[in-house]
C-alpha cells in the first residue's frame, strides 16, 4: 500500500515566493470546487498521480478581495500571503461594502478527486485563529467601529471586515484614503528584516475618524520558531507602537494634546532631523542593531507626523494651557512630548567568560510642563533626556571577525561597556506679564569601560570619562529689555531678536554627544564653571 503524504502546511524558508499571475481563465470564480479533476490512469497509485484538490471557499461571492486572495495565496512569506488584500479590503469601503466575509482553503492531494468531505475543517473556521493575523479597527467621529481581521496559515487564508453602524460617505471616502496605508504597514512587517511603515496610516482624516489601532502577529519560522508582534494606537492627541520580534522590543508614544507647544513644520523638521542624528550616534557608539534602530526612526518620524499648532493664538482649552508667545516657543523643540525606548535581544558570546554579555538599550524623552495661575504668570518649562547602556565585544584585528570558544587561542578581543546621559532643561517665567526668567542647562555624561585580552589574560582594564555642562542665562536674549538695542529702530529691534530667537531654539535641542564635535568635553566640571557665556 502506498502512503501518501498531505502538502506542508508551510513553507519554513523565509523567503518569498512570487505571486501568482492571474488569467481571464485562472479568476476566483473559476478556482470554486468542481466535479472535474484530473486523475493519473494506469498503475496502481503514487505520489506522482497524486490530484490537486480543489480550493475550497466559504462564500461563493467574487470580488477583488477574492481575487486579491487567489494572487497572494501562493507565497507562504507573510508579506506576500497578503499582497493587496489590504488595500482590496479598505477600497471594498469606498464602494459600499463595510461587512463581508471570505475564506479559501486547499485540502491535501489526493489519489482521488473531490475527497473534501464533511469531516474536513471549513475555511470559515480560520478567521481569527491563523498563525499570521493582522486586525485594523477603526473608529469613527460618529461614534461607528469598523474592523477588518487578515489570517493566514499554510492551506488557507481568510479576511473578514465588520462595522456597527452605517457610514456616511465622507466616513467611507476616509477609510478608503487608508488603503495603500494599511498595505504598507502589512508589507513592512512582512520583510526578511522587519520595518515600521506607518506613515500611512498615521495621516488619517482627524475631521473623519476619531482612533485607528493595528495589531498583528507574525510566526517567525526557523530553526526556534518565534512570534514576533506589532501594536500601533493614534487619535487626535495621543499615538503609541510597541513592538517585539527577534531583534528585542521597541516601545513609543507620543503626546500631541498640547498644541501650543507645537512648532511650524519646518521647525519639527529640523528638531526630528537632529533627533535622527542622535540615535545614529548612540547606535554607532554602542553597536546596536541596525534594524531595531531603523524601526526606532522610522516610529519616531511617523509618529510625530500629522501634527499642527494651532493657526491662530488662542487660550481655549483644547490648544494648552496658556497662549505662548515666541520668545516661549524659541526655548521648545517644536515637537510633541514623547517617550521612546529599544531594548536588544542579550546575547552571551563568550562561553569562557559568561559575565560579559552583548546588549543594547536605549531611552530618550521629552516633558513639557505649563503651570502658573494665570496667563501673567505663567511659566513654561520643557525637558529633554537620554540614555544608552551598552556592552560587546570587538575583535583584536580589523576586518577579522570574532570568533570566541573555550580555547584561549580565540581569546583575543576588547569588551566595551557604555554608560552615557544627556538632559537639557529650558524654562521661562513671567509676573505681571514681563518676563523674570530664562534659562537653558543642558548636561551629558559619556563613560566607556574598556578590557582587553590576549589569548585569554587581560592585558588592560580602562575607563574614559567624558562630562559636558553649560549653563546659559536667557534673559538678556528674551527679556523685555535689551542694552545692545539702544539706538535702533523698531524694524531693526524686531529683526535683531527674530535672529536671536532663531539661533536659540537650534541651541535648545538635545545634544548627547554635542561635546565629542565641538570640543566642550571637561571632566568633572561643574556649571558655573563650565557654562558658556550668555548670548
Amino acid at each position: 500500500m502506498t502512503s501518501v503524504s498531505p502538502i506542508p502546511s508551510w513553507n519554513p524558508s523565509p523567503s518569498r515566493a512570487p505571486a501568482a499571475t492571474t488569467s481571464r481563465a485562472d479568476t476566483p470564480s473559476s478556482l470554486a470546487p468542481s466535479p472535474s479533476a484530473i486523475v493519473a490512469v494506469g498503475g496502481p497509485p503514487a505520489v506522482s498521480s497524486l490530484v490537486p484538490s480543489p480550493m475550497v471557499w466559504e462564500s461563493a461571492t467574487r470580488d477583488k478581495v477574492s481575487e486579491a486572495m487567489t494572487k497572494s495565496f501562493s507565497s507562504y512569506a507573510f508579506g506576500g500571503r497578503f499582497s493587496g488584500l489590504g488595500a482590496a479590503m479598505l477600497g471594498q469601503a469606498k464602494l459600499g461594502n463595510y461587512n463581508f466575509s471570505q475564506a479559501m482553503r486547499q485540502p491535501p492531494p489526493s489519489t482521488m478527486p473531490n475527497v473534501y468531505g464533511a469531516s474536513a475543517i471549513a475555511p470559515g473556521s480560520l478567521h481569527g485563529n491563523g498563525e499570521d493575523r493582522v486586525t485594523l479597527s477603526i473608529t469613527t467621529k460618529s461614534g461607528v467601529e469598523v474592523k477588518l481581521s487578515l489570517d493566514s496559515q499554510g492551506d488557507g487564508l481568510a479576511v473578514n471586515m465588520t462595522t456597527s453602524g452605517d457610514l456616511s460617505d465622507a466616513e467611507a471616502s476616509a477609510l478608503g484614503d487608508l488603503a495603500k496605508g494599511f498595505q504598507a504597514a502589512i508589507e513592512g512587517l512582512g520583510r526578511d528584516t522587519p520595518k515600521i511603515k506607518l506613515e500611512g496610516l498615521m495621516q488619517f482624516d482627524q475631521e473623519q475618524l476619531a482612533s485607528v489601532k493595528l495589531h498583528a502577529e507574525v510566526k517567525v519560522r526557523g530553526e526556534q520558531e518565534s512570534v514576533q508582534t506589532l501594536d500601533f494606537q493614534a487619535d487626535g492627541a495621543q499615538r503609541k507602537i510597541s513592538f517585539s520580534g527577534v531583534a528585542g522590543t521597541l516601545d513609543l508614544k507620543v503626546d500631541a494634546s498640547q498644541l501650543n507647544t507645537l512648532g511650524s513644520r519646518e521647525r519639527q523638521a529640523k528638531a526630528l532631523d537632529s533627533y535622527m542624528k542622535q540615535f545614529d550616534q548612540a547606535a554607532s557608539r554602542g553597536h546596536g542593531d541596525a534594524g531595531l534602530v531603523a524601526m526606532l526612526k522610522d516610529s519616531f518620524t511617523a509618529l510625530h507626523s500629522n501634527t499642527a499648532a494651532p493657526q491662530a493664538a488662542t487660550d481655549t482649552p483644547e490648544t494648552g494651557k496658556w497662549r505662548l508667545a515666541a520668545e516661549d516657543k524659541s526655548i521648545l523643540t517644536g515637537l510633541a512630548d514623547f517617550s521612546a525606548s529599544i531594548s536588544q535581544v542579550v546575547k552571551f558570546s563568550n562561553p569562557m567568560r559568561s559575565s560579559e554579555k552583548d546588549g543594547f538599550n536605549y531611552e530618550v524623552s521629552q516633558k513639557t510642563e505649563q503651570a502658573g495661575a494665570s496667563q501673567d504668570a505663567r511659566s513654561i518649562r520643557q525637558q529633554q533626556q537620554s540614555k544608552l547602556s551598552a556592552s560587546f565585544h570587538q575583535t583584536l584585528v580589523p576586518g577579522v571577525p570574532l570568533r570566541l570558544t573555550t580555547d584561549t587561542e580565540s581569546q583575543n578581543y576588547t569588551y566595551h561597556q557604555i554608560e552615557d546621559t544627556a538632559s537639557s532643561d529650558a524654562q521661562v517665567a513671567y509676573k505681571d506679564g514681563k518676563m523674570v526668567k530664562a534659562s537653558l542647562r543642558q548636561e551629558a555624561h559619556q563613560s566607556e569601560h574598556v578590557m582587553k585580552y590576549f589569548l585569554g589574560k587581560l592585558e588592560s582594564d580602562k575607563t574614559t570619562p567624558g562630562n559636558y555642562s553649560v549653563l546659559r542665562d536667557l534673559l538678556p536674549v528674551l527679556g523685555p529689555y535689551r542694552t545692545d538695542e539702544l539706538g535702533m529702530t523698531p524694524e531693526k529691534k524686531a529683526e535683531q531678536r527674530q535672529q536671536a530667537m532663531q539661533t536659540l531654539s537650534d541651541d535648545v535641542l538635545l545634544q548627547s554627544y554635542a561635546g565629542q564635535t565641538i570640543g566642550l568635553w571637561r571632566a568633572d566640571v561643574p556649571p558655573e564653571e563650565g557654562g558658556a557665556a550668555a548670548a
